[in-house]
């Protein structure tokens, strides 16, 4: 696997190996697992032995790979998965003080907020390749996980990327680790945070001390969680650097709504984020060089009750000179994406967005890039004006990429660079990424915007973008609370736009905390009849429509300090992918299924398989419709040679010009069974549920619906066709809230499924 597919694979959230693997080609990656899916049950240390590689390799980069998960804790349980927890990650070597290798602090992540179910996943990735020379042979991993509850799982494993660093890392010091009050007079943080005394060993060309430190506890000033306070960096007793210790964006999350106070600005943290340690360059550190490293915080004494405190870890790193004179590195695509650590920027439609570091030693003035569907020509686009210094990142928008607007469903863009400052870029192995997304969704060229307002009216506004940044249409400035203030856009031309939503109280425009004080407002767009709902992709619920007036659910308002949504006006989509599901048949063959509308000279799909959702074959071709405006049913089988827990396919649809698409990839499991279950909709459920079930052959199913004590509360008969099907269970609406389960029998299978009534 090479370090583009490894962090296609990263980003784009698909499953990656898990077991420890050698390769030998610069670029490969070998996979090392830690814990695997822990249940996070209450405040302690979860350790796990790993089997890091032997050192004996170098790695151009090692990521720490940590998912957040949930599970359902028990019956009668008070909270679970609710709360803002610290949980801190080390590395315990054989010899030697623990390491701390990354932070983050959990969400607020109730399993009846809208983007954390019990299905949730998270995903972090921590650069840890400062600490290569702690990382290999037999080492313990350690979640230090600081909650009083539970309800979230976590897994750790490590990718090594195997090349040559940006720098060699000569040496790693610690200079301090622990949780230390503040502003209590009888015992001064300063007095844990004592000046260092050090000296660079031979080989160091450079020097930067990295420095984590997040705010926790709240006295009668809100310190330290809830106040803004700043620290200095000496060297030598004189001052180098200074931070202000605040994260003031939280309402800008891309992990939201979430069920608590997420919307709150804290000391350096938002509820689901990781902390990125503070970088700080001393000066002219060489070989011998003898100095010292300290850090100051500023004078604050604590005022009432409260243990106001700072959680740090600092350590100087030691570095060789750079490796390259000319080495952009292509970090991240930021859109077009499906990674949900890019949530408020996706999906996109316009003008993609990449991150860019410059792992060199002389400054970058200029990149060009090569950018565009995967396996179509690509644009060249050349990025100058940069003056990016080493080690510095920067954010680079590409142009408009037209085929966003000829496409549908999910997709895959690559990104290359290459040239630097007009030159051969000297490390080809971080010059290309790749990420799955999926497209902004169409809308029509005329609909009406439309906003009620809380008692809070000045501070939410709305405006419409096109890709230059030109504000084709505004809201109208309201003038008075709880009001409806309704605008006519359009018509617009064809072209991706952007709805950008505002609110200058970071509270949107409802939030449980304080609603008895603003309110409930709502902000929607209606079609141009004003007779139905266009509805964002911006993870809150739908306004809903009825005879009588509309249904605003509290969470469709909790967006913090505003949201952007894109949409296309006029898109050519060629084909339409309906459905496309799968059974893995008992007779090891696995058998696809999919639906078509709206065809526009397509040729044919190819069928790709695969057992690790990386490395796809070609195993079989189908001819299409080609034009077609109405439904088409395609099906055939594949019969793997390899055996395997988990079958993946893709569709790869070419037309007539020989552009293509994929589809999303589907997970088959082989089972006795003549059925599979696909997707239950809407889950959680209010009124109706939709279940969609792919069967083998044509089959007679009864559908159960239990309480939580296992008490049948409804039934039905059904019969299937072999294909995909879909079975509607109406008459919902009168059941209690809480948690149902779904049982579907034939003959030779039988299937449960969890449900939640809202």
């Amino acid at each position: 696997m090479t370090s583009t597919r490894f962090i296609y694979c990263l980003l784009a959230s698909l499953f990656c190996l898990n077991a420890t693997t050698s390769f030998a080609s610069p670029g490969d990656t070998t996979w090392v697992q830690a814990q695997n899916d822990i249940q996070l049950d209450y405040y302690n240390n979860f350790d796990a032995v790993a089997a890091f590689p032997s050192g004996s390799t170098t790695y151009r980069k090692i990521i720490m790979v940590f998912t957040l998960g949930k599970y359902e804790c028990p019956s009668g349980t008070q909270y679970c998965g609710d709360w803002d927890y610290t949980i801190q990650n080390f590395l315990i070597p054989a010899t030697g003080s623990q390491i701390e290798l990354g932070r983050l602090i959990s969400p607020y992540a109730n399993s009846g907020a809208p983007r954390t179910p019990l299905t949730w996943k998270q995903h972090y990735y921590f650069d840890v390749t400062d600490f290569a020379g702690y990382l290999k042979n037999s080492a313990t991993v350690r979640i230090n996980y600081q909650g009083y509850s539970g309800g979230f799982t976590a897994n750790i494993k490590f990718a090594f990327i195997e090349g040559t660093p940006s720098r060699n890392v000569v040496s790693v010091t610690k200079l301090w680790d622990g949780s230390f009050n503040y502003g209590d007079p009888s015992s001064s943080i300063e007095t844990n945070l004592t000046a260092q005394s050090l000296t660079a060993p031979a080989g160091t060309a450079s020097a930067d001390m990295k420095f984590t430190i997040t705010g926790h506890g709240s006295d009668g000033g809100g310190c330290s969680e809830f106040c803004s306070k700043y620290y200095s960096v000496l060297q030598n007793g004189s001052q180098i650097d200074q931070k202000t210790i605040w994260k003031d964006n939280c309402g800008l999350n891309d992990l939201y709504p979430q069920s608590g106070t997420w919307i709150y600005n804290r000391g350096n943290w938002c509820p689901g984020q990781l902390i990125t340690p503070f970088t700080h360059k001393f000066n002219s550190i060489t070989s011998g060089t003898a100095f010292t490293a300290d850090v100051d915080l500023q004078a604050y004494t604590r005022s009432g009750s409260g243990t106001p405190s700072y959680t740090v870890s600092g350590y100087m790193v030691y570095y060789g000179s750079y490796n390259h004179t000319i080495d952009a590195s292509l970090e991240q695509i930021i859109a077009p994406t499906a990674y949900e650590g890019n949530f408020r920027a996706n999906p996109s439609c316009g003008t993609p967005q990449v991150k860019v570091k410059n792992l060199g030693s002389s400054t970058i003035n200029s990149i060009s890039f090569q950018y565009g569907l995967t396996g179509q020509t690509p644009i060249t686009y050349t990025a100058t004006s940069l003056l990016l210094a080493s080690n510095e990142e920067t954010v680079v928008t590409l142009p408009i990429l037209p085929s966003l607007m000829a496409i549908a469903g999910t997709n895959e863009i690559t990104v290359t660079i290459t040239a630097v400052n007009g030159t051969t870029d000297q490390e080809a192995l971080n010059n290309t990424l790749k990420e799955a997304f999926i497209v902004a969704p169409d809308w029509p060229s005329s609909f009406y915007m439309r906003m009620r307002t809380n008692n809070y009216y000045t501070e939410t506004t709305w405006k419409i973008l096109d890709m230059n940044n030109n504000t084709v249409k505004s809201g109208t400035t309201p003038a008075a609370a709880l009001t409806f203030y309704t605008d006519l856009v359009g018509p617009l031309a064809n072209g991706c736009y952007k709805l950008v939503v505002t609110d200058n109280g970071c509270d949107g425009l409802y939030w449980w905390a304080n609603s008895s004080s603003t309110n409930l407002g709502a902000i929607f767009a209606q079609n141009s009849a004003q007779s139905a709902i266009i509805p964002f992709t911006n993870g809150l619920p739908a306004v809903v429509q009825t005879s009588t007036g509309f249904s605003v659910p509290n969470y469709s308002q909790d967006f913090g300090c505003g949201f952007t949504q894109y949409f296309r006006v006029g898109a050519i989509v060629p084909l339409n992918l309906l459905t496309f599901t799968g059974k893995a048949g008992a007779d090891n063959v696995n058998h696809l299924y999919w639906q078509t509308t709206e065809e526009v000279n397509t040729s044919y799909f190819e069928i790709e398989y695969s057992t690790d959702a990386a490395n796809f074959t070609k195993v079989g071709t189908i001819t299409a419709r080609g034009n077609a405006s109405t439904t088409t049913d395609y099906s055939t089988a594949h019969s793997p040679i390899a055996k395997a827990g988990l079958y993946y396919y893709r569709l790869k649809m070419v037309d007539k010009d020989g552009s293509f698409r994929y589809s999303e990839i589907i997970v088959l499991k082989p089972t006795a069974g003549s059925f599979e279950l696909q997707q239950i909709k809407p889950n959680p459920f209010t009124s109706q549920v939709q279940v969609v079930i792919t069967g083998t052959k044509n089959n007679s199913l009864q559908v159960n619906m239990l309480d939580v004590h296992g008490r049948l509360i409804k039934t039905q008969k059904e019969t299937i066709a072999q294909g995909s099907n879909t079975i509607t269970i109406n008459n919902l609406s009168s059941l209690s809230k809480g948690i149902y389960f779904l049982e579907i029998i034939a003959q030779d299978n039988r299937i449960v499924q969890k449900l939640i009534k809202e």
